[in-house]
């Protein structure tokens, strides 16, 4: 029955099997709508499941429901808190140490060779674009980590840092992938289910949704499903094919 489930399902189940609630991100006060896409994006394509976005900013909060971010919100949960204090005092209470992305003196670099031991529950910090994170963060912080530079700029874009530093913990504890509890990613296939089948579909994946296909081995595109992600007249330019022109 199951080998016969929509491919997207089976797809699905893939990004399931990776995706994280040991690890989030938060984003404090950022002021540009694109980067906090872009972190949004990555934070989704990384397997991060929950960002916390503190912003006084009504206009950069909504943000999150761009299409800039290429759809990374129908996939990911986003918390919003207007204070620094409020967002701080809900990641204690689900038990996340903090670390947050400082240049201080005192901060530690982000290197295989000196990166401390990754917590059971870990928030990771990027502050805003100007001046990084606030004094009350640094002040209620777990530990300070920077990421070194070796050139001649002062700092990197925050959606790259965001990527960067992200990865970087992964890859200092690989266990963080796919770590969640069952209950949490029963919760989210229904709701990944629900979103993929559209109208009347409990009818249409029933049978899925309690008997879960086999995931994908690869959930790369498929050759005949890609095609280049740019403006129609852009794509005439350069003499590209888009899916659309092909159909």
């Amino acid at each position: 029955m199951t080998n016969n489930a929509p491919r997207r399902l089976c797809r699905a189940e893939s990004v399931l099997l990776k995706r994280t609630s040991r690890l989030v991100l938060v984003s404090e006060f950022c002021v540009d709508t694109h980067n906090l896409a872009a972190m949004l994006r990555t934070a989704e394509l990384l397997g991060i499941q929950h960002v916390y976005v503190i912003s006084q900013d009504n206009d950069i909060a909504s943000q999150h429901k761009s299409t800039v971010s290429s759809g990374a919100n129908s996939w990911i949960e986003v918390h919003e808190f207007s204070t620094t204090k409020e967002c701080i005092a809900e990641l204690r209470k689900k038990n996340y140490e903090i670390w947050a992305t400082d240049l201080d003196a005192g901060a530690i670099a982000a290197t295989p060779d000196t990166m401390p031991a990754i917590p059971t529950k870990l928030a990771v910090v990027m502050g805003r674009e100007t001046d990084g994170i606030s004094e009350e963060m640094r002040d209620l912080a777990d530990r300070l980590i920077y990421l070194p530079m070796y050139g001649f700029t002062e700092s990197f874009n925050l959606g790259v840092a965001t990527g960067m530093i992200l990865q970087r913990v992964i890859d200092a504890d690989q266990s963080i992938i796919g770590a969640m509890p069952d209950s949490e990613r029963n919760e989210l296939r229904r709701h990944w289910y629900a979103q993929l089948g559209g109208l009347g579909w409990e009818e249409i994946y029933a049978e899925w949704l309690e008997n879960p296909p086999p995931p994908l081995e690869d959930v790369r595109p498929t050759e005949e499903s890609r095609s280049p992600r740019m403006k129609k007249n852009l794509a005439k330019r350069l003499n590209i094919k888009t899916k659309r022109d092909a159909t």
